[in-house]
């Protein structure tokens, strides 16, 4: 499951309720970085700026998908997640980064 499209359908079926965050982690990123945890939940909801998907194998055998959304020409969003098996979603942290998404996938 590794296509873009694909991943935005999956995505397009996650309630808000089934987003789970790890804690205190991701909180601490999303202050760190001066972020905003109500527009990663936006993201994940509605992944119409989704434009690069890759994945990563976890610490403890999990698959990650590491999410890039473009947010605008000099920012990119990543988020990692899990797709856990009960329909749930696990946000792992927050990172942005200040470069275009297409020299990520590049580089």
């Amino acid at each position: 499951m590794n296509d873009v499209d694909e991943i935005k359908n999956k995505l397009r079926t996650i309630k808000r309720e089934d987003i789970i965050f790890n804690e205190p982690h991701f909180s601490q990123q999303v202050v760190l970085r001066s972020g905003n945890k109500e527009e990663v939940i936006n993201h994940i909801l509605q992944p119409d700026t989704l434009v690069y998907v890759y994945q990563e194998k976890g610490k403890y055998g999990d698959i990650i998908y590491c999410l890039h959304f473009k947010l605008s020409n000099i920012r990119t969003l990543r988020i990692p997640i899990i797709f856990k098996s009960d329909g749930k979603v696990y946000i792992i942290t927050y990172i942005m980064r200040y470069r275009n998404w297409r020299n990520m996938v590049k580089g």
